[in-house]
């Protein structure tokens, strides 16, 4: 295999997906079920690389002579697979043995086992072959969720049976550079997990869970969850998909004090910080209140459920005092019901090094310039008829924006509502897109002309029967006016709702990924397209192909 193909093999792109952001600490699961921030592709430009290693030097360049696989030292590879995506280290992996053994420690980084089937099938493999499992270093499992397409029929899993698989693994030592865990089942696992991870997995230092009914409030002080050290991150949250189940629960109930405990010891090195007891209606199951005592200097992330039921001045004392402690905060997450004052919100605008913001509209309402904040992800629904200008005002500076609306009434243009997002955001280079009925592709490419800067585009909406155009016309309809956007992805689902949303996981239909590149012998655009989808008979097909992006008069008719 020459260089030249190695290097569009391996795709180079940096690979900075991390573990889902603990905004709702719940992965979109690409699967995700957290809603996650976009991450920037970064690429090399090839026509003039130097490549250095510890015994040779090579000089890649555009010419005519070719560099054999087996001349290319490994650290050279491991360089180019550290820019690669997931899926391009996997079907590299596929090349040969070398290749096969030279990328397991980027191959098995991080697993996400984010469905039922997957989690099964997943640990089954890790049980039999412990050798892959000691390149784990994030590891995140999501039992009984379902795949994420119409006709999946995923059958309930045992979580015991997951965990005293987890258990043994770790037991005898396989896996010894995990650094973090996450754990997003119905319940909160056995005390003896804990147990086992904390004495044989010496590096971790990052942990999650979700809790369900059962429990919810049945926290001890001597649980083996409370008994880390040194964490850099801890996430404890009500499981998603089961809060409007859970009824029979006291409000505002004291959290154990080794809890606190923990996290206050863990002053020096907590970066990562989620605490949501959201319940039915949006209750709060757990008192958070002792969270503002804290002191951590480094905390960059912070996620919190509802803490106050009143509006109190004093309360703006305590946030606004806690957040001049924190300077250090770059995303910032309002879960559940949470909401802060006035006063409070624009204290949290002013922080130096704000650039994230999750939670409603609302709470934006009456902020200020938004000057500092970069990334927005609203959680609420909107109105077609929604003015954002009107609430956010000069949103310029913005890059990346994730916003659901509801076109069911159809009153209004759809293009009109774009034209009044987008003139307020012309700076956007992410924009994910969600709609509880059906959107118009045309309308919103159209729309995407005042945002000439989009690089990064994800749609979900609601399925169509006889909707007009293929997908694939409508995504060169896209390419073809919005001559910027390097990738974007069309989703296709049943009616939805407000848990869909906030899960991430949507029972889809059809889901198209697109990019754009160049042709490297005429220089014409090209859409690499990849499409999956359900048939009539709920069977799964693939299409995967490419097709020249024609002036856009072309594609129209």
């Amino acid at each position: 295999m020459d260089a030249r193909r190695t290097f569009k093999l391996f795709g180079f792109r940096k690979n900075t997906k991390s573990q889902p952001f603990p905004f709702t600490e719940q992965t979109t699961s690409t699967g995700t079920s957290d809603p996650e921030l976009p991450s920037l592709a970064l690429t090399r430009n090839f026509s003039n690389l130097s490549v250095t290693s510890s015994s040779t030097t090579l000089s890649f360049q555009r010419s005519s002579y070719h560099y054999h696989l087996e001349n290319i030292p490994d650290d050279i590879l491991c360089e180019i697979a550290s820019w690669c995506t997931p899926v391009t280290i996997l079907h590299s992996s596929l090349a040969c043995k070398r290749l096969a053994t030279l990328l397991q420690p980027y191959l098995y980084n991080s697993v996400d086992l984010a469905y039922t089937d997957l989690c099964r099938s997943g640990l089954k493999v890790f049980s039999q072959r412990p050798t892959m499992t000691r390149y784990i270093k994030t590891l995140i499992l999501k039992p009984n969720r379902n795949s994420g397409w119409t006709n999946s029929s995923d059958k309930s899993i045992d979580e015991q049976w997951i965990l005293d698989c987890l258990e043994r693994i770790a037991f005898t030592g396989d896996l010894p550079l995990l650094t973090t865990f996450k754990w997003y089942g119905k319940e909160l696992p056995k005390d003896s997990l804990w147990l086992t991870l904390r004495t044989h997995c010496l590096n971790i230092r990052n942990i999650g869970t979700s809790v369900g009914q059962k429990t919810l409030q049945a926290f001890k002080p001597d649980d083996q969850l409370f008994a880390f050290r040194n964490l850099t991150g801890f996430h404890l949250f009500t499981q998603i998909l089961e809060r409007w189940t859970m009824i029979n629960y006291q409000m505002d109930r004291d959290l154990p004090e080794t809890l606190w405990k923990m996290l206050f010891d863990s002053k020096d090195s907590l970066e990562e910080l989620t605490l949501d007891g959201t319940c039915f209606s949006d209750a709060n199951a757990w008192n958070l209140k002792p969270v503002f005592s804290g002191r951590w200097p480094h905390l960059r992330r912070l996620a919190l459920g509802n803490v106050f039921n009143d509006d109190s001045t004093d309360n703006d004392e305590i946030v606004g005092q806690f957040l001049q402690e924190h300077p250090s905060l770059e995303q910032v997450s309002s879960l559940g019901n949470m909401t802060y004052s006035t006063t409070a919100m624009a204290c949290l605008l002013t922080l130096p090094k704000l650039e994230t913001y999750q939670g409603k509209l609302q709470q934006l309402k009456s902020s200020g310039e938004l000057t500092q904040v970069r990334n927005i992800i609203l959680t609420d629904w909107f109105s077609p008829s929604a003015n954002f200008g009107d609430i956010l005002g000069n949103l310029h500076h913005l890059e990346s924006l994730s916003v659901c609306v509801n076109f069911v009434d159809n009153l209004q243009s759809q293009l009109d509502f774009y034209k009044r997002l987008f003139a307020k955001c012309s700076q956007l280079k992410y924009l994910e897109l969600s709609s509880t009925s059906w959107l118009s592709l045309r309308e919103l490419s159209s729309g995407l002309r005042l945002v000439p800067h989009l690089r990064s585009l994800t749609v979900t909406r609601v399925h169509k029967m006889n909707g007009g155009n293929s997908l694939t016309k409508s995504a060169l309809l896209i390419a073809a006016q919005n001559p910027s956007l390097r990738e974007y992805k069309i989703r296709d689902v049943p009616v939805w709702d407000h848990l869909d949303q906030l899960s991430g996981i949507f029972r889809t239909k059809l889901l198209g990924c697109y990019t754009v590149d160049q042709h490297h012998l005429d220089g014409q655009r090209v859409l690499n397209v990849q499409e999956t989808g359900i048939g009539a008979l709920r069977q799964q097909y693939y299409r995967i192909f490419t097709r020249v992006i024609r002036d856009i008069h072309t594609v129209i008719s």
